[in-house]
């Protein structure tokens, strides 16, 4: 996961979406405030190099206002807007994973009951 820091509080936390320990800010539950996320974005180790996020971060702890590159928070919010970055969602990517690695064991499962069962004949 990618080193982040709240954009209301300024406390680190793992991931721009994440929501922060610090203050409860979840970037992820407003799902239409792109300029939100697009700003939760820029403040991760993805775009700025940890010195700066942690000199952000201390910024924001002090109530000190924070620029944003503005051309890249615009193309980030336009980029989110229009689905080119991954799709914020409340659920977990390894639930998906698991529940589809279960059914396709059933069905692979199924199968093989079938297939024996005709083999055995009536």
């Amino acid at each position: 996961m990618t080193l982040a820091v709240c954009v209301r509080c300024g406390n680190s936390k793992v991931g721009a979406f994440t929501p922060c320990t610090g203050c409860g800010l979840d970037p992820a539950a407003h799902g239409t405030e792109r300029e939100l996320q697009a700003r939760s974005l820029l403040l991760t180790e993805r775009y700025l190099p940890g010195g700066e996020l942690e000199a952000i971060g201390r910024k924001i702890r002090k109530g000190e206002p924070v620029s944003y590159d503005a051309g890249l928070l615009a193309q980030i919010t336009e980029d989110l807007r229009t689905q080119k970055l991954p799709i914020v969602s409340k659920s977990s990517p390894g639930c998906s994973v698991a529940l589809w690695a279960v059914v396709g064991v059933l069905l692979v499962l199924a199968v093989g009951f079938l297939l024996m069962s005709r083999l055995r004949g009536p």
